[in-house]
C-alpha cells in the first residue's frame, strides 16, 4: 500500500479512532515496544462496531424511526405534537411530562417549540441523557409524583397489555387538575377485528373510546373531551410511507448477517401498517384525542 493510500485510510477512520490510535502509538514509544499500527487500527475498528451494535436499539424499534424519522416510533412531526400540546395550556415554564416519547423525537419537538421543563418515558433499552427520555422500569424507581404541571401521552394506552396501569402512572406524575392530553388508537366500530393491524413485536389492544374514556376516569382524570384526530393523522401516514424506499435501500447496505432477518421485519411492518391503513379507510380504526385533567 502506498504512503497515499494508508494517509487516506486513516483520514476514513472516525475521529475517536485516530486519536484512540495516536494515544497507543504514543503509549508504544514511551514504553519501548514495537507498535503494529494495521493490527491496532483494526482492533479499534472492530471495538467500535461491537460498541455501535450494543448502543442499536432493537431491530422492532429501529425500523419505526427508518419510516417515521429519527426518534418516532409512531407517525408524527413536530406540527403535530405542537397540535396537542397546544391543547394543554400550560404556562410558558410549566413542568411536562410525555408518555410515549419514542426514541426523543416528540421531545425533541417540544425543546425546539416550547420553553416547558421536560420529561419523557418510553418503551427504550437505555435512558437518553440528553433529552431525559427514561424507561419506564427505570422511571419507576425514581417517580417524581405529584410534580408536573402537564402530561402528554402518545400512542401508550393500546400498546400495554395493561392499559389502566399506565394511564394510572400517568396520573401519578402530575399535580390536582393539572391538564393531560391522551392521543391514542381507538375501535371505531363495535365488534371490528383488528388483531392483523397490531401484530407482534409491534402489537396492541386498542378499545373503544367510550370504554378508553372510562378507564381514564377510574385512574383519576376527568375527561373533559374528545376529539376525532384521523383526518389529521392520516398525512402523516402516507408522508412516512413515502420513505420506505429509502428504508429498504439502507437495509440492503447492512452486513450479509443482518440483513435478510432485518429485511423480513421491514416487510413485516409495511404489512402491518398497509392492513392499519386500510382498517382507517374503512373506518373501523381510529386516532383519538381524550382531553383530560387529574382529579383533585
Amino acid at each position: 500500500m502506498t504512503t497515499a493510500a494508508i494517509t487516506a485510510e486513516k483520514e476514513a477512520l472516525p475521529a475517536r479512532v485516530r486519536l484512540a490510535l495516536a494515544g497507543r502509538r504514543f503509549n508504544a514509544w514511551w514504553e519501548g515496544f514495537a507498535f503494529d499500527e494495521a493490527a491496532e487500527r483494526a482492533a479499534l475498528v472492530s471495538e467500535q462496531k461491537q460498541a455501535r451494535a450494543v448502543a442499536r436499539l432493537p431491530v422492532h424499534q429501529e425500523i419505526p424511526q427508518s419510516i417515521w424519522g429519527e426518534g418516532r416510533f409512531d407517525p408524527g412531526d413536530a406540527a403535530w405534537t405542537m397540535r396537542h400540546a397546544r391543547t394543554l395550556g400550560a404556562d410558558l415554564k410549566a413542568s411536562v411530562v410525555m408518555l410515549g416519547a419514542g426514541a426523543g423525537g416528540p421531545i425533541r419537538d417540544l425543546k425546539a417549540g416550547t420553553r416547558w421543563r421536560l420529561t419523557g418515558y418510553a418503551r427504550i433499552s437505555a435512558r437518553i441523557k440528553a433529552l431525559d427520555v427514561s424507561p419506564y422500569e427505570t422511571a419507576l424507581s425514581r417517580i417524581n409524583r405529584a410534580a408536573a404541571d402537564a402530561g402528554l401521552c402518545f400512542f401508550e394506552l393500546h400498546r400495554d397489555a395493561d392499559p389502566a396501569m399506565i394511564a394510572m402512572f400517568a396520573a401519578e406524575l402530575v399535580k390536582p387538575n393539572a391538564p393531560f392530553v391522551f392521543v391514542d388508537f381507538t375501535v371505531a366500530r363495535k365488534g371490528a377485528r383488528l388483531k392483523s393491524c397490531f401484530a407482534d413485536p409491534w402489537d396492541g389492544a386498542p378499545r373503544q373510546g367510550d370504554q378508553v374514556a372510562e378507564m381514564l376516569e377510574r385512574a383519576g382524570f376527568r375527561v373533559s373531551d374528545t376529539h376525532d384526530e384521523t383526518r389529521s393523522f392520516l398525512p402523516l401516514v402516507s408522508r412516512g410511507w413515502s420513505r420506505w424506499k429509502e428504508a429498504y435501500t439502507r437495509a440492503l447496505s447492512l452486513p450479509t448477517g443482518e440483513r435478510a432477518d432485518y429485511l423480513r421485519a421491514l416487510s413485516a411492518y409495511a404489512h402491518l401498517w398497509a392492513e392499519r391503513s386500510d382498517a382507517i379507510k374503512m373506518g373501523l380504526l381510529q386516532v383519538t384525542r381524550f382531553q383530560t385533567r387529574r382529579k383533585g
